[in-house]
């Protein structure tokens, strides 16, 4: 039975219908609206690796301009959560893991990666440890929902995420914005571009963020187990060598020590809390000393202090020939990258299991991309994809009990794919147009080793190769200049993988993920209302389900799921001055057959139990017929946007609400999330010359208690919990 929607759930619901009636009366009484002067900027999207305007597109975009990700509660990429419906940003440690419209992964291990694809100006960062970047001059974020593996390939069975920054400008320009807020939290960011000529020019944008955090460690005493200092450095050198070949060269740093994403505590639910420490303090196993855990928000029960820090190294060159007919654009990537983890994985005061891992990445791709120039009813799009990542866990140290830290584990893979693609639009006739599209894949993982225990040596293990073909068809009709209709088909994979990091006694091949998506569609893009609509459905086969015993990973294929659901967005200018924003997402995602989740269950039989007494395994379930991980029914955002012209100045007033519907975190539905709203506000005053603004901005104003990991595992069900509420003051200075 699906549960009654809550009274935020029907307040956007009934928002979301009186828009649409709004909207219908806007097209069909347009003399009707206030001022014949309201008006949004044509939205211009890259979904189908060209620019095109967003109403011609026949994929379900959530488009984000920089004037909404610069409103004070879009921070990091994860933030772009609260804008866009069908979309959750979860993690696993330092892994950051998006789910778009149910379609996510909860598998860390050398050579996997998520379910949704990352481009930063054109290049393909896989690497889910640096995938929660700071936003260094961002212009947009597209999301793309749906399976998209024929343009952008493995690993994008959920969609994409696409981000554009700001490029070398040879006219000198100059921003500065500061900004300071709850929990001493700081953040200074510039960016400055100029060049001695039209042809060459170069730009540098840095930011630095630091925080107290807003974890209290109940053990220790201490306020600052949350304290993080992130840093982010581009470089940018444009260069038109002629005027048919351009180059762009970008050199990014980022440096982060966060330990906030892995400050747990213990998960309770379903009237128990899931700690092996919890259990030995209550059967009396500790007298005399105060409570070694908390399932607080906010809170941890640690002697241990957590840590987390990632360091990333970008070397990009992009290069850009007009060949008349076409434009061919070249995409070299280095990316060298570490991150390392230290757990507290008892998540208490007791000395049960602390544990260190490092993982490295060393990424390499390379784009070639064809794109036709012409004006003609045919347009195309054909391209060469390489990529290599060679990722290490090169040293894995525990320390049982509170014995020293020694090595226990490790494991490493070189994983590659080369892929040629096509993709075409032909217009039928005038006002009727067909995609046609098609990619193949050549994967392998090769170099693949375990480190034994026994022999405390690396044992190499075979690797694996498959090919995968991924087409593409749409069909799409134009009602009149602003509307069109589409019907779409799409298939996407998700890279098959090694599982090195569980038991490798057997069988360690997991098979590849496979989707196949149906989606109908309805756009319209006019001078005061874009308005998007679509029912999908996937079929969905092969999903990679991770769980964990002990510090092994144990991962199966799921065998099939079924996903359907309505996605709807709207954007409308009431007049030049306001405008209101809503979205939201109805899905239904359920596993169809899955006989082998594994939830965890405590061993309590002293006798039979021996030393695993209080601790949990997991066991087989059939979760069959379960909700999808991470999949709630409904999710929703409602954001405005009002300016009021002073006699001096610009008075900018903001709001957006996010709502998510309740969700489960693990396969077997053991571990829920109720439903809960973040809302957020800001106010900004800019000068009349526009150099100056100085704003107020507060985010979760709800004070919602909400988790962003809940993850199972032997020493019982870890938890971290989201940003409580946060209120801020910034200043922007533009030169």
């Amino acid at each position: 039975m699906t549960p009654a929607p809550n009274s935020q759930t029907l307040k956007l619901i009934i928002a979301s219908v009186i828009f649409m009636a709004c909207s219908n009366q806007s097209q069909a009484e347009p003399n009707a609206q206030s001022s014949g002067d309201a008006a949004i900027e044509e939205v211009v999207v890259t979904a189908q690796r060209r620019s095109e305007s967003a109403v011609d597109v026949p994929i379900s975009v959530t488009a984000i301009g920089a004037e909404q990700l610069g409103q004070g509660d879009v921070q990091q990429l994860s933030d772009i959560m609260k804008l866009t419906p069908g979309l959750r940003f979860d993690f696993l440690g330092g892994n950051a893991q998006p789910t778009i419209r149910g379609v996510g992964s909860s598998v860390v291990v050398a050579g996997a990666g998520a379910n949704v694809a990352l481009y930063t100006d054109g290049f393909y960062s896989p690497n889910p440890l640096v995938a929660d970047t700071e936003l260094l001059n961002v212009n947009s974020v597209q999301v793309l929902k749906g399976p998209q593996g024929t343009l952008f390939g493995r690993n994008s069975t959920g969609g994409a995420v696409l981000v554009t920054t700001s490029e070398p400008s040879s006219e000198l320009g100059a921003d500065l914005r500061v900004s300071y807020s709850s929990f001493n939290t700081q953040r200074y960011q510039a960016y400055l571009t100029g060049g001695p000529s039209e042809s060459l020019a170069f730009d540098i944008a840095a930011l630095h963020r630091t925080s107290d955090g807003y974890i209290d460690n109940i053990t220790t005493g201490a306020d600052d187990d949350g304290q993080y200092e992130n840093n982010a450095l581009r470089l940018g050198m444009r260069w038109d060598l002629s005027h048919r070949l351009s180059a762009l060269f970008r050199y990014t740093h980022a440096k982060a020590d966060d330990p906030s994403v892995i400050a747990v505590n213990a998960y309770e639910g379903n009237g128990q809390i899931y700690s092996t420490a919890a259990s030995l303090y209550e059967i009396g196993a500790f007298p005399g000393i105060p409570q070694p855990y908390t399932t607080e928000p906010y809170k941890v029960a640690s002697n241990y202090k957590p840590g987390y820090t990632a360091e990333s190294d970008a070397y990009q060159l992009t290069l850009e020939v007009d060949l008349d007919f076409a434009t061919l654009t070249s995409y070299t990537q280095y990316r060298d990258e570490t991150a390392t983890h230290y757990y507290d994985f008892d998540f208490s005061a007791l000395d049960i299991y602390h544990y260190i891992f490092t993982t490295t990445d060393e990424i390499f791709t390379q784009e070639f991309l064809l794109s036709s120039n012409s004006n003609g009813p045919l347009q195309w799009t054909t391209g060469l994809f390489y990529f290599s990542d060679e990722t290490d866990y090169p040293n894995n140290l525990e320390s049982p009990a509170g014995a020293a830290f020694t090595r226990t584990g490790g494991s490493g893979v070189t994983a590659e794919s080369i892929a040629v693609f096509i993709d075409t639009t032909y217009a039928i006739l005038d006002d009727l147009f067909l995609t046609l599209g098609v990619r193949y894949s050549k994967d392998k993982q090769t170099d693949a080793y375990y480190f034994d225990d026994a022999t405390q040596q690396n044992v190499a293990v075979p690797g694996l190769d498959y090919d995968e073909v991924t087409p593409r068809a749409a069909l799409r009709y134009e009602l009149d200049d602003e509307s069109s209709v589409y019907i779409s088909y799409a298939e996407g994979f998700k890279s098959g993988i090694l599982n090195i990091a569980g038991d490798t006694s057997g069988d360690i091949t997991v098979d590849p993920e496979n989707i196949k998506a149906y989606e109908i569609g309805h756009k319209h893009g006019s001078d005061n209302l874009v308005v998007e609509t679509a029912l999908f459905y996937y079929d969905y086969e092969n999903l990679q389900i991770a769980t964990y015993e002990g510090t092994l990973t144990i991962i199966k294929n799921a065998a099939d799921s079924t996903i359907n659901g309505l996605d709807m967005q709207m954007r409308y200018a009431v007049t030049d001055n306001f405008a209101f924003n809503i979205g939201a997402t109805f899905l239904d995602a359920e596993y169809d057959t899955f006989t082998e989740s594994q939830p965890y269950v405590q061993c309590t039989d002293f006798v039979a139990c021996g030393d695993a007494y209080l601790l949990y395994a997991a066991v087989d379930d059939d979760a069959s017929g379960n909700q999808m991980s991470r999949s709630p029914d409904f999710t929703a955002t409602l954001g405005a946007n009002y300016q009021i012209y002073l006699d001096k100045g610009t008075l900018d007033l903001s709001g957006t609400l996010y709502h998510t519907s309740s969700f489960y975190f693990d396969s077997s539905n053991v571990f829920k999330q109720e439903a809960y709203d973040l809302l957020s506000a800001s106010v900004a005053w800019t000068d009349p010359s526009e150099r100056y603004t100085v704003g107020l901005f507060a985010d979760n104003l709800l004070d919602e208690e909400y988790h962003t990991q809940v993850l199972p595992q032997f020493a019982g069900t870890l938890a971290t919990w989201g940003t409580p509420r946060t209120v801020g003051v910034s200043l922007d200075v533009s030169l």
